[in-house]
């Protein structure tokens, strides 16, 4: 908690995209539950986002940031829109995410920075892998071919969104060439 409010007086954009996805962790859980809370959910944190000064380091963890927020945005809306529950492989991919979401603030700490990536790719890592077997058993079932199909496509949504927030941790991890850590 120190380490989010020394961003937010040190660099509000790396403080952005530090909250949001503090912000989306915390709340997935619920957002699973109730999809259709996803809009009203981020609208704020995107808009937080957009509205952030994007230069030096912060530049490319927002983007990132942005990035991962609308990703899961869309992850949920379409939960919503196709009335349907996420499957066991879902809720354990996105508990994988939950996990590695309050990582973000330790990604800005010289000290425990490494440790905190190397965890979150693992916890990455890990979602891919019961991602990938659910995609792969989901396209292998002719059974009740549109529903397969609808869960592919949600498997794959799930994995755009640990690629976005893979892209952002290693924004936040690596200060770039002009800047010293936070």
């Amino acid at each position: 908690m120190l380490r989010l409010i020394s961003l937010y007086f040190t660099d509000r954009g790396l403080w952005a995209a530090v909250r949001t996805i503090s912000d989306c962790g915390r709340a997935l859980g619920d957002l699973a539950l109730k999809p259709g809370d996803a809009q009203r959910f981020f609208r704020p944190r995107l808009e937080r986002l957009s509205g952030a000064a994007a230069g030096g380091r912060a530049g490319p963890a927002l983007a990132a940031a942005e990035d991962f927020a609308a990703r899961l945005q869309k992850f949920f809306m379409d939960l919503e829109l196709q009335r349907t529950a996420a499957t066991p492989e879902l809720g354990q991919a996105l508990a994988y995410l939950q996990a590695a979401c309050p990582l973000a603030g330790e990604l800005t700490s010289p000290r425990r920075r490494a440790a905190a990536l190397e965890k979150l790719r693992g916890l990455s890592a890990a979602a891919a892998a019961v991602l990938r077997r659910a995609k792969t058993a989901a396209q292998a079932r002719p059974d009740n071919f549109p529903q397969n199909l609808k869960f592919s496509s949600m498997y794959s949504d799930l994995e755009a969104v640990f690629d976005a927030f893979e892209r952002c941790a290693v924004s936040l991890y690596d200060p770039g060439p002009d800047k010293e850590p936070v």
